[in-house]
């Protein structure tokens, strides 16, 4: 009997101990379950809130869309997303997504987009910006060089052999008359003709004030199709609708009527366009008042512009004539025959024929190279209006992630 209840006595004891373990791993289960319940929860909270920033930026991709139908419109602000203030009320592809587009100015917004995926919200803000068409006075894709004592720029009063003016030819501090390049720009003589002068990534410069921009700036030859592809700056093209080359014997008329004009190598004598002695364009609200001539040879002949012994567009506003010339070259003239051209001439590979300093250019040059011989004459005006041609493409900068309450609509 002893033997016997003394086996009873751990037989229970053994249960208590197999219950207490019992007990403890339902606890640990529960504690697992719990635990793991709560990390599917985190990782589905953040799977949503990385599928969230996914529609922001959805919502950013449709404003650059919109964006890019503006054409050369100034920036105007509008939102999508529920609110009856906006253009529509979501993004069919992302229907989680709303953002807003605010103008900071013709040519620059701030975008506040937010995504929405399962309640949980991503907020992110960024500035899209186009740049202006023509942010130099003088542009050369392989060199610019000054040789001689051309003279230097003078920052206190803005004038120099390049330098901005306004409308009325009254030099002006702001925008700055720079120059760039995608080669090399030398100084011989004078260190600092221009404001400044840049080079992009693969350039240099020998002068002061000489300095590394970013970005890139890779003009090409004009298009006979529109659109031209996309490319910055933007590429001028042909449009469809367009008058014959106007030159006789290969020279303008003293006057043309705004439109744009195709001329080929078989419209001119010695595969050269020759402006008159003056020419101005005439009022007309055709291509919105704007005088342009492409020429654009079919046969890769190697065509010339000659501004030689003309005054073109004397006290006109240079973004209503706009030469674009394919390959080639540019005669400027030269010593007492040297040119007055008031324009834009775009001949992003053409060089010139004979470089000197005598003429005067006012509005925008885009060559392949600039050269200037001599000095102290060379006068490059970079007309203040030149600031409402804009580029058609947009950029993405300071790009960061906000809390979503700082998205609101409009």
């Amino acid at each position: 009997m002893h033997f016997n209840n003394g086996r009873r006595r751990d037989e229970r004891g053994n249960l208590i101990v197999v219950g207490a373990v019992i007990m403890v791993l339902l606890f640990l289960s529960v504690a697992v379950v719990a635990r793991t319940l709560s990390g599917l929860a985190s990782t589905r909270r953040g799977q949503d809130f990385s599928g969230a920033l996914a529609n922001a930026d959805a919502g950013i991709s449709d404003a650059l869309f919109r964006f890019d139908q503006l054409g050369s419109a100034p920036a105007a602000s509008f939102c999508v997303g529920n609110n009856a203030a906006c253009t529509i009320s979501s993004i069919p592809s992302s229907p989680g997504a709303q953002y807003t587009a605010r103008r900071v100015d013709d040519n620059t917004y701030t975008v506040l987009s937010k995504g929405l995926v399962n309640g949980v919200p991503h907020g992110i803000q960024a500035t899209v910006a186009r740049s202006y068409l023509y942010p130099f006075a003088i542009f050369a894709k392989t060199s610019i060089t000054f040789n001689g004592n051309t003279g230097n720029f003078n920052p206190a009063t803005g004038i120099g052999p390049v330098e901005t003016v306004d409308a009325n030819g009254n030099p002006v501090l702001i925008p700055a008359a720079n120059v760039a390049s995608n080669g090399q720009v030398t100084c011989s003589g004078s260190t600092s003709p221009a404001n400044q002068q840049n080079y992009f990534k693969g350039g240099g410069s020998s002068c002061s004030n000489a300095y590394l921009v970013p970005g890139s700036y890779n003009p090409q030859n004009p298009a006979t199709t529109c659109p031209a592809p996309s490319n910055i700056p933007t590429t001028p093209c042909l449009p469809a609708s367009h008058n014959a080359c106007p030159a006789i014997n290969g020279t303008l008329p003293a006057s043309l009527a705004p439109g744009a004009y195709y001329c080929t190598q078989t419209d001119l004598a010695a595969k050269t366009l020759s402006f008159p002695s003056t020419f101005t364009v005439a009022a007309g609200a055709a291509n919105n008042g704007v005088v342009e001539i492409f020429v654009i040879p079919t046969d890769n002949s190697s065509l010339t512009v000659s501004i030689s012994d003309a005054t073109v567009n004397l006290n006109g506003d240079p973004t209503k004539l706009r030469v674009y010339l394919a390959g080639g070259s540019i005669d400027p003239g030269n010593g007492a025959h040297a040119g007055d051209f008031t324009g834009i001439m775009w001949a992003p590979n053409a060089q010139e024929v004979s470089p000197g300093c005598k003429a005067n250019w006012r509005g925008a040059l885009v060559l392949n190279t600039f050269t200037c011989n001599g000095g102290p004459h060379l006068q490059v005006h970079y007309d203040t209006r030149m600031l409402s041609l804009s580029q058609d493409s947009w950029t993405v900068t300071n790009y960061t992630e906000i809390p979503s309450g700082q998205v609101t609509l409009p």
